[in-house]
């Protein structure tokens, strides 16, 4: 019996890609993302990320920043000159919280910012502020038809 089922599944219907070099972070943001019932897929470097994309639909980008191969600011700006991921979400993820810092990420076209370490509620509704049900999205497609 699994009672944690049906009570952690604010994401549930999510695809979320967690771009990160350290093995350990990948499996807690892996494992909380799931826990909430998101759908999880791991690039180690900016370069792997966008090799995702290009062949996976993803509903959100976490975000590294200090990677090897590519980082993140290069990788979220190569993301963002591709049209067909103009509107993809993008939320960096980053030891360093210094204000020149996040407006940097933002001026590469991220959307939020978090610190590490990850604050398992702030990640979910951080989440939560960007994402769009999947109901409400589909409802407005049809609607607008």
């Amino acid at each position: 019996m699994n009672l944690i089922q049906d009570t952690h599944q604010e994401l549930k219907g999510f695809t979320i890609l967690v771009v990160e070099d350290n093995e350990l972070n990948q499996m807690v943001a892996k494992g909380l993302l799931e826990y909430n019932g998101a759908s999880v897929a791991i690039a180690n470097h900016g370069k792997e990320a966008l090799e995702i994309l290009r062949n996976e639909k993803m509903d959100c980008v976490l975000m590294d920043i200090q990677m090897p191969v590519m980082d993140g600011l290069e990788a979220t700006q190569m993301i963002r000159a591709n049209a067909q991921w103009a509107d993809l979400l993008i939320i960096a993820v980053t030891a360093n919280a210094d204000h020149q810092y996040k407006d940097l990420c933002r001026s590469v076209g991220m959307n939020d910012f978090l610190t590490k370490p990850i604050n398992p509620e702030l990640l979910v509704n951080t989440l939560l502020k960007w994402l769009v049900p999947k109901q409400d999205s589909k409802a407005r497609i049809d609607g607008s038809n």
